[in-house]
């Protein structure tokens, strides 16, 4: 994999959070990443690559975050129903501004992004490019935890 094709999606992330919540996320050390069905996240922001790449960068985080994050923008809701709604939109929202700042970086490389989408609930599924690495990036925050998962594929050229 690319830094190229992954360090826009990190700094796009990263500026997020620092200008729209004031927290400043520490990455920690990359690795590799199984496929499996079980996981410690509740939310996952998905963005589909597409072009001269194939696959997905996706942002998971856990309820506590996302709490946290609605809390620092000051909106309240009337009832837990709502806060579902809103916090889904949020994560939507931001998924949608991260692959808009990291599509801008990745035009010189014809690398398209999908509009994101948002699952959760316990263990939802994530569809990993077949035969393709997944790469974890974890972040620290006084909040707790996110993750950056990147899996993409170079298809061979005929």
């Amino acid at each position: 994999m690319k830094a190229e094709y992954i360090n826009p999606f990190l700094e796009a992330t990263l500026q997020l959070f620092r200008q729209t919540f004031g927290i400043e996320p520490i990455p920690g050390k990359a690795f590799l990443m199984e496929k499996s069905n079980t996981h410690r996240w509740d939310v996952s922001g998905v963005m589909v690559l597409t072009g001269p790449v194939i696959g997905v960068v996706v942002i998971r985080l856990t309820r506590y975050l996302t709490e946290k994050l609605l809390e620092k923008t000051g909106i309240t809701c009337k009832d837990d129903e709502e806060r579902e709604e809103v916090i889904n939109g949020m994560i939507g929202e931001l998924v949608n501004v991260i692959a808009g700042n990291a599509s801008g970086k990745l035009t010189e490389y014809n690398i398209k992004v999908s509009v994101p989408f948002v699952v959760q609930g316990e263990n939802h599924s994530v569809m990993w490019p077949e035969r393709a690495p997944i790469v974890g990036i974890p972040f620290s925050t006084n909040y707790g935890p996110f993750l950056v998962n990147v899996s993409f594929i170079e298809p061979k050229k005929k």
